[in-house]
């Protein structure tokens, strides 16, 4: 560390009217997108207020500037101290009111107020580090800003981040090594030039950064797949979002479900093997039964908890003993909703999941006591059979009397809606027939949208049946049940989600927000309760991203991610131990057969060719024949003159029968070779010059060949050709050294 201000290596150099130095550089540019990174990672999580947003990315734009530019401009330490101490009561203040309106006041402090004070401590370091220990706080700054973001968010937009955030890590270390060492070995850095600083060390250090961080990453996903965990993060209810849901609680006003309705954010993902997406199953959540005239809620939660632990019996409120039952088996991975509802497709029978304990209240809803503020991972089995229409029409027409004085509670409303749903029921002689009335009409005299008033008309229902005609699922469902309740049916209302967009991919569906749906229940005797839905054929459509097919993928990717990466503990280890088992013995099991299928083959081959052969002698003759002459026309006449000539050198050297030729030969071949090694001969070079040009340790073997071929050429003097290939031989054995050509 250092202990005494050292002067910023930039604004020396540029005072001095020097270039800045590419190591400086690239480690201040890394360090910048470093700290640029864990605030995006954190602007994507959705949970940073805007003034905050805008205040820090002014900031980092405005350290962007300077380092285009190439400014050395710092703030005093003078200015950054004042800047700290006047920083202190804006925390206390942050702490104290800004964030204690919000759930979990504690939590949010030491989260949000602590988020605030590390971008407050990122942007005064940006524009004052100029020592070593500066910037060690600015990354460690960048690293709180990730651990941050770890704790607000499950996304797969972290995984990205975080890997940009693992290369520039990487990068901005690598470079701040080399520059405490260019410290201690200045004298190694001033052997390159300039120029090689400028063009080569960037790109190296680049390629070292990102070999780094690839080794790191292949070791990381080793270890995460190995390495047994809980499958709950310590911080994992932080992540819970500050408002709940609104549509999903037991206070609902009319228009909250179609503001839900506005955003495709997914909702959650559903495994079912054996559902089909035509067959339309609604995921239940909340069911209503008090209406004031402007909302929906209940009067009280009366609620028992549900026997087991971790797994989940649920009672029949009305058995069916003459209707067949359809088992649906799924698993639901839900989204953290900030709501106590636990999604289901009625008529649940056991539910298995990380739940010590389940409620449910008197209207069928089921609740976790803990709330969902982190990814929630759950599997059902439920009857999803719906009874006849007969049954339904069978049933006698009046109720108990605690499911009368529950579900026909009405608030003064307008004398239309009576006389209307007298006017739609007018030939339906039974509760079922009335019920399929009121849905029919709804469905075909009233228009779907989402565009409503900003404001509430006084009696919203009459509003709609009325005036507008027009409004989303909330409306339909809210006035057939005010409808139904003034004929003396009993009805509630039922906040949940539209069975959801197949994706073929993954083989999941995927329910976003804008599948977000109401409809309504109806009480038979019976049969209990009974689903409708007065909503017209365009609303009662699972939505599609409008990404279209990308969607797909990135929904899988999600899928995968939630799997694997979230939800992931002991259990997915012993599965993809297994699968990875299972899949090692079927490969060596298939490659075992496919070389036993290939030697079998191979052996049955030369069987055959060996039994035509021996049939066939005189032919296999001539074929020999006809490839020989081949091979000899293939290479030609230049060529067998070499052959030949080769064998004839050898032979004569032997007896001692040598011609002057030899040496030419010998030579020529000395020059092939070199050529081949790179060292050619040149047009003007004499042969004594090209000896001087062979690299060392050649060099005195080619100078003693020359000399021998110079006396055998031009001397005549053939006893020197046994010496002159013993040395080509010596010259051929010896490894090439010095650089090729």
């Amino acid at each position: 560390m250092d202990t005494l201000p050292a002067p910023h290596p930039l604004r020396s150099r540029l005072s001095a009217g020097a270039a800045p130095d590419p190591i400086d550089r690239y480690f201040e540019i890394s360090l910048f997108g470093l700290v640029a990174t864990g605030f995006l990672t954190l602007a994507f999580t959705g949970r940073i207020d805007g003034y905050t947003m805008a205040l820090m990315g002014s900031a980092l734009a405005g350290k962007a500037i300077l380092l285009w530019r190439g400014s050395a401009f710092l703030l005093s330490p003078a200015w950054s101290l004042r800047l700290a101490l006047a920083y202190i009561p804006f925390f206390v203040l942050d702490g104290l009111f800004l964030q204690a309106s919000a759930v979990n006041a504690l939590e949010r402090w030491v989260v949000m107020a602590g988020i605030h004070l590390i971008f407050f401590g990122a942007a005064v370091e940006l524009f004052s580090a100029c020592r070593t220990r500066d910037y060690l706080f600015l990354a460690a700054l960048a690293f709180a800003q990730m651990l941050a973001a770890a704790t607000l968010t499950v996304g797969t937009a972290f995984l990205f981040f975080f890997a940009v955030f693992l290369l520039l890590a990487v990068s901005t270390f690598t470079s701040f090594e080399i520059r405490r060492a260019r410290g201690r070995a200045a004298d190694v850095h001033r052997l390159l030039s300039p120029e090689e600083k400028r063009r080569g060390l960037a790109p190296a250090l680049s390629a070292t950064s990102a070999a780094i961080c690839l080794g790191v990453a292949c070791l990381s996903v080793i270890l995460f797949f190995v390495i047994p965990r809980a499958n709950r993060g310590f911080f994992s209810s932080l992540s819970r979002p500050s408002d709940r849901m609104t549509g999903f609680s037991d206070d609902v006003e009319l228009g909250q479900i179609g503001q839900i309705k506005r955003s495709s954010a997914v909702v959650m993902h559903i495994d079912a093997p054996e559902l089909r997406p035509s067959d339309g199953i609604k995921w239940r959540g909340i069911a209503l039964s008090a209406f004031d005239g402007k909302r929906w809620f209940n009067n009280s939660r009366a609620a028992m908890t549900v026997p087991g632990r971790r797994s989940f019996r649920f009672v029949r409120e009305t058995p069916r003993s003459s209707q067949p039952s359809r088992l649906l088996h799924y698993t639901i991975t839900l989204e953290p909703l900030a709501s106590d509802a636990v999604f289901l497709a009625p008529e649940p029978l056991e539910l298995t999941g990380p739940f010590r304990t389940l409620w449910q209240d008197q209207t069928g809803s089921v609740y976790m006591p803990s709330g969902s503020g982190s990814l929630v991972r759950y599997s059902v089995l439920s009857d999803v059979s719906v009874p006849t229409p007969a049954s339904l029409a069978a049933s006698p027409p009046e109720a108990p009397a605690d499911i009368r004085e529950m579900y026909l509670q009405l608030p003064p409303t307008d004398p239309r809606i009576l006389e209307l749903a007298r006017h739609i029921t007018a030939g339906a002689s039974t509760n079922y027939d009335k019920a399929r009335a009121v849905e029919q009409y709804l469905q075909a005299n009233y228009g779907y949208t989402l565009e409503l008033p900003p404001a509430l008309p006084q009696d919203p229902i009459a509003f709609f049946l009325f005036e507008s005609r027009r409004g989303h699922c909330e409306f339909f469902a809210a006035s057939m049940a005010v409808l139904l309740r003034s004929l003396g049916i009993p009805a509630r209302l039922v906040n949940g989600f539209l069975q959801g967009q197949f994706n073929d991919i993954s083989g999941n569906y995927t329910v976003r927000a804008s599948d977000a749906h109401s409809w309504v229940e109806v009480y038979f005797p019976a049969s209990g309760w009974v689903s409708f839905d007065p909503t017209p054929a365009e609303g009662r459509r699972p939505q599609s991203h409008w990404l279209g097919r990308m969607a797909l993928y990135v929904d899988a990717f999600q899928t995968f991610w939630e799997e694997w990466v979230i939800n992931y503990d002991f259990l997915h280890q012993v599965t993809l131990a297994r699968r990875l088992e299972r899949t090692s013995r079927e490969m060596r099991r298939d490659s075992r057969q496919y070389l036993q299928e290939k030697y079998r083959g191979i052996v049955a081959a030369l069987r055959s060719f060996t039994d035509s052969a021996l049939q066939h002698r005189g032919l296999l003759a001539a074929a020999l024949g006809v490839l020989v002459l081949g091979m000899a026309a293939l290479l030609g006449g230049a060529g067998i003159r070499s052959l030949l000539g080769d064998w004839s050198l050898r032979r004569r050297a032997r007896s001692g029968h040598s011609r002057p030729q030899d040496a030419t030969l010998l030579y020529l071949r000395l020059l092939r070779l070199f050529a081949r090694r790179g060292v050619k001969k040149l047009p003007g070079q004499t042969p004594c010059e090209f000896a001087e040009s062979v690299p060392e340790p050649l060099r005195p073997l080619v100078r003693d060949f020359t000399r021998l071929y110079l006396e055998t050429r031009f001397g005549r003097l053939t006893g020197s050709v046994p010496q002159m290939s013993d040395l080509l031989t010596q010259i051929q054995s010896q490894p090439q050294s010095g650089p090729r050509c």
